[in-house]
Formats: C-alpha cells, sequence, structure tokens
C-alpha cells in the first residue's frame, strides 16, 4: 500500500513537473487568455439570455475579443509610424535637441554634459538590449495571442465548470473555499480593472499635457506613458519630467515650468486618488505589491508580465495571508483579517 502510494507521489511529481515545462512558454498567454475571459464576463452573462448556445457565445466573444486586440493595435502601431516618420515632428524633435545643446554650451555645462551623454548612451543600449526580450519575436507574439485567444474561447464556453472542477480537487471545507474563491476574485480585479484603468487615464490625461505644451511626438510619448503608468508613482513621471526638462533647457521656459506644475498637480495625483480607489473598489493591495509584481513579471514573461506579474504576486501573497487568518485545528473559524496584501 505504501509502494503503491510511492510510485503514485512520484508519477504524479513527474509529470506535473512535465507539463509546467511544456506550458512554461506560453504561460503568460494562457493566465492573459483567463484575464480577458473574466474582463468579459458580465457580458457573456447578459448574452445568456439571448444566445442560449454556449459555443456560438464563446465564438462571438472571441471574435469580438480579437476585433477589441486587433484593432487599437493596429491603429496604434499606423499612428505611431507616421509619427515617428512625419519631417514636422522630427525637425520639432532636432530644434529641441539642438536649443538644449545650446543651453548646455552657454552654461559652461561640460561635465553635467558628459554625464547626460553617458546616461543617454546607457539608456539606449539598455532599450536595445531589452527590446527583443520584452516584446519577443513577431512569430511569438502572433502565437501567444493565439493561445491567448483559444484559451479564452473555451474558459468562456466551458469556465465555470473548469473552475468548479479546480475548486473541487482542494481538499478544504466547502464555507472556506468560497471565501478563497471571493478573494481571489477580488485581488484578480482589484489589478485587472484597477492599474489597467489607471494606466490609461494618467497616460491619457499625461498626453493631454503633452500637447497643450507643445512636446514634438505627443502620441509616441502617450503610449509610452500609458505602459510605464503601470508602475505607481514612478512611471508616467519618467516621461514628462524628461520632456519639461528639455523645455527648459530649450528656452521655453513658460511651456517647461507649465508641463511640469500640469504633471505635477494631475498627472501624478493620479496615482494618490484615482489609483487606490480604483483598487479598493475590489481589494486592497499595496502599491510595492504591484511594483514588484510588473518588475518580476517583465523579466519573466516580457511584455505581458505587466499584468500577469503583479495577479500571480498578488494572488500568492494574499493565499498566504488568507490560510494564516484560519485556525489550522479548525480550518474553518477565521481570525480577525490583518489588512492589505
Amino acid at each position: 500500500m505504501v509502494g503503491g502510494i510511492g510510485y503514485f507521489l512520484f508519477f504524479l511529481v513527474a509529470f506535473l513537473t512535465l507539463t509546467i515545462l511544456l506550458i512554461w512558454p506560453v504561460f503568460p498567454y494562457v493566465v492573459l487568455g483567463i484575464l480577458l475571459t473574466y474582463l468579459f464576463y458580465p457580458l457573456e452573462k447578459r448574452l445568456r439570455k439571448v444566445i442560449p448556445s454556449p459555443g456560438v457565445r464563446a465564438g462571438l466573444l472571441t471574435l469580438l475579443a480579437t476585433l477589441a486586440i486587433t484593432f487599437p493595435l493596429g491603429y496604434a502601431i499606423g499612428r505611431l509610424t507616421r509619427e515617428i516618420g512625419s519631417p514636422t515632428q522630427l525637425d520639432r524633435m532636432r530644434q529641441l535637441l539642438e536649443n538644449a545643446r545650446i543651453w548646455l554650451n552657454n552654461h559652461r555645462a561640460q561635465l553635467f554634459t558628459s554625464w547626460v551623454t553617458e546616461l543617454a548612451e546607457q539608456g539606449r543600449n539598455f532599450f536595445l538590449g531589452h527590446i527583443p526580450n520584452l516584446f519577443g519575436s513577431v512569430f511569438s507574439i502572433v502565437l501567444g495571442l493565439f493561445v491567448c485567444l483559444f484559451v479564452f474561447y473555451y474558459f468562456t464556453k466551458e469556465g465555470e465548470h473548469i473552475w468548479q472542477s479546480l475548486m473541487d480537487v482542494i481538499p478544504l471545507p466547502s464555507r472556506l473555499k468560497s471565501d478563497l474563491n471571493q478573494e481571489v476574485t477580488g485581488v484578480v480585479r482589484a489589478i485587472f480593472y484597477g492599474q489597467m484603468l489607471t494606466a490609461i487615464i494618467q497616460g491619457s490625461i499625461g498626453g493631454i499635457g503633452l500637447v497643450i505644451f507643445q512636446v514634438p511626438q505627443p502620441f509616441l510619448l502617450t503610449a509610452l506613458m500609458i505602459l510605464l503608468a503601470f508602475l505607481p508613482f514612478v512611471g508616467a513621471p519618467l516621461v514628462w519630467v524628461p520632456a519639461a526638462v528639455l523645455k527648459l533647457m530649450a528656452g521655453q521656459t513658460w511651456q517647461g515650468v507649465g508641463l511640469l506644475i500640469y504633471g505635477a498637480v494631475l498627472v501624478l495625483n493620479i496615482d494618490n486618488v484615482i489609483r487606490p480607489r480604483l483598487i479598493a473598489l475590489h481589494s486592497q493591495v499595496h502599491p510595492v505589491v504591484i511594483l514588484i509584481g510588473i518588475i518580476g513579471g517583465t523579466q519573466v514573461f516580457g511584455f505581458v508580465g505587466f499584468l500577469v506579474g503583479p495577479v500571480i504576486f498578488a494572488i500568492f501573497l494574499r493565499l498566504l495571508r488568507f490560510f494564516a487568518e484560519y485556525r489550522p485545528a479548525e480550518m474553518g473559524t477565521p481570525v480577525p483579517p490583518s489588512g492589505r496584501v
């Protein structure tokens, strides 16, 4: 009997390891597909009254999700291509950099100039070295999106059955599993809705400021700001602060000062006002958890790690705290919660 259990555990661990190795290359896209399923879940529930067939509903929502991904992505790529190649934008950028160079020469800041040049060179080398790792090859992205939509279709069609089967496997009392389900759902909502909406709002408001104060290539910088805004507190300033400094160095004082005030009052305060409110609507997730999750997620999973990393890290910490709140002897008697993740 003992030997049989030992063999069973050996093969279980062996095949679990092989399964992890098998799905690891596409794991972030699998998680992204599950998150998309969650995002479209309210719409799927409403469609049940109109479209009884789960397969038809899932197919329709998959088509809608495909359009929701490809259309904005295609538009953004086209717009960025036109903006980067625009002679007007390039001339404005050259003039801004030339004015900044003249300002540095007039102020005899050779050491500062050398430092800026070295910093810019290091930044360029960093991004050139990490862009392939961050975005991956075109084939990998296309394959990943296919896996994402494939997972989205089947989880939309059979998600409730899959989740129920997973909960049945967990060896915990029913009430405890119900509470656990609510905890995980709250964390996913907090990360997915709170982070994404905050980044879009913060980047868009920052982009409006770039247009108002006539910063070159505003669409490109706005897109970059939306991506960086996933990093709490430090993300968006990485775009608008250097833009304001360049304006000041170019002699455009009122535009530079105006952009600094605009960014500090409006853009930066979104982290203090909107982000906590959106996240608190569903769960209390500490900004440090989000920051570490994003940095680690992008290192491990690439671009999709912006969303996947914080979700995984926050759920893990919430699970640890969740089980610590229950007395092991009774496995069902909760102790008072201790606060945020």
